[in-house]
């Protein structure tokens, strides 16, 4: 076995430079576990080259990425954010298929008032689901939310009317438009990946419990992994690789602050976004999810995270509900564009980053990125995530 992983970490660090050396992305960081064992953490590139105004620096003026350097994580925050919530329902706090509507006040309106039960409107689909503004939302559950099957749209844009007013951020307010948000499917009729749905599951759990949602997350799951001081909401920006230059924002070169702009306008730290990592911190995480994240979910939960919850909650709507793969409670299953394997769970990011667990195989990997410095048009790190996931597993074929 040590010749095959010698000649797995050869090969990895050959695809992670050519990566860094066509412009795909400046800086890669991979580190994978095998049946526990951890191989040398790879790392190629710059984790800042290009400076506060988009210029590309002078080579000494770079930073290096090294096994240290925080990445923005994106939406892999929504694995953590799924356990979070988890746990809160293990704590009796909340219920997986009870109505949101009961604990969240702003979510449905009152189904007595002008926007009644009987008020209906066209999705725009055009699969001929009805949506109900309120009835609708009063049946959406913490299970439709992790499943992305509550209807909601994808992305919530709350956040552009007080920076195009130049106002700045307001938290509560930012939250109270975002979770008058209205369906745009009725629930559980269609799988449709929703940033909006994971932060309606912070601004829930927050309400349950009084507790901010930092310190949700690391009571919960952070201080109970083993690399938790390698995964936080706030970093510090000296040791993070930068992401994207957004003069338009007023942002300039962004780095240390989180790149999804309604996390950022929800604090920086949020249910769809917000976390950065290592890539060994990352990996730690990924390996205590193929454990069954012992100390963490009870195990009933846990293996409902690696469970395709999609027959279940759709039913009859599958077949036409847009689902093409898989998805447990929080985890992505078998998505063929990066994983690999149909027997793979995880979750990817829009900055770069992925984190792909597979129990049977024994395999973890973490691949970060910050493929969007300095533009996020830069490039796409799907073929990149896709050929570390099949090295890994052709070495063990």
């Amino acid at each position: 076995m040590g010749t095959t992983l010698d000649q797995l970490d050869a090969e990895l660090t050959r695809l992670l430079g050519s990566a860094v050396e066509s412009g795909i992305t400046p800086s890669a960081v991979c580190a994978v576990a095998v049946d526990g064992e951890r191989l040398p953490v790879i790392t190629v590139g710059d984790a800042v080259r290009f400076g506060a105004g988009g210029v590309e620096l002078p080579a000494g003026q770079r930073t290096p990425a090294d096994a240290g350097t925080f990445y923005d994580l994106a939406s892999v925050t929504k694995t953590v954010t799924a356990v979070t919530a988890l746990a809160l329902v293990d704590g009796g706090v909340l219920q997986l298929d009870e109505p949101v509507a009961d604990l969240l006040p702003g979510w449905a309106p009152d189904a007595g008032g002008e926007a009644g039960g009987n008020v209906v409107t066209n999705d725009g689909g055009g699969d001929g689901n009805a949506v109900t503004k309120a009835g609708g939302k009063e049946t959406v559950t913490l299970r439709h939310l992790l499943t992305h099957t509550s209807g909601l749209p994808a992305v919530w844009p709350g956040w552009r009317v007080p920076l195009a007013a130049g106002l700045p951020f307001d938290r509560e307010a930012l939250l109270a438009d975002l979770l008058s948000t209205e369906l745009a499917h009725a629930p559980a009729t269609r799988f449709e990946y929703s940033c909006t749905g994971f932060n309606t599951i912070m601004a829930l759990a927050e309400h349950a419990t009084g507790q901010s949602w930092p310190e949700l997350v690391r009571a919960h799951v952070l201080a109970r992994l083993a690399g938790e001081s390698g995964l936080t909401f706030f970093p510090g920006a000296a040791r993070c690789a930068a992401t994207e230059h957004q003069p338009e924002h007023g942002r300039g070169m962004v780095r240390g602050t989180v790149h999804d702009e309604a996390a950022w306008s929800l604090g920086g730290a949020a249910g769809n976004a917000g976390l950065f990592g290592t890539a060994p911190a990352l990996l730690d995480f990924g390996e205590s999810l193929r454990a069954g994240l012992p100390g963490i979910l009870s195990p009933g939960l846990a293996e409902a995270m690696w469970t395709d919850q999609l027959p279940a909650v759709l039913g009859d709507s599958l077949p036409g509900s847009g689902a093409e793969y898989g998805h447990g409670l929080g985890l992505r299953i078998g998505q063929s564009a990066w994983m690999g394997s149909s027997d793979a769970r995880g979750h990817n990011g829009f900055t770069g980053t992925s984190l792909l667990v597979d129990r049977g195989a024994g395999i973890s990997i973490a691949l970060l990125s910050n493929r969007v410095h300095p533009r996020r048009e830069s490039s796409d790190v799907g073929g990149l995530r896709l050929a570390v996931s099949r090295t890994v597993y052709a070495a063990l074929s």
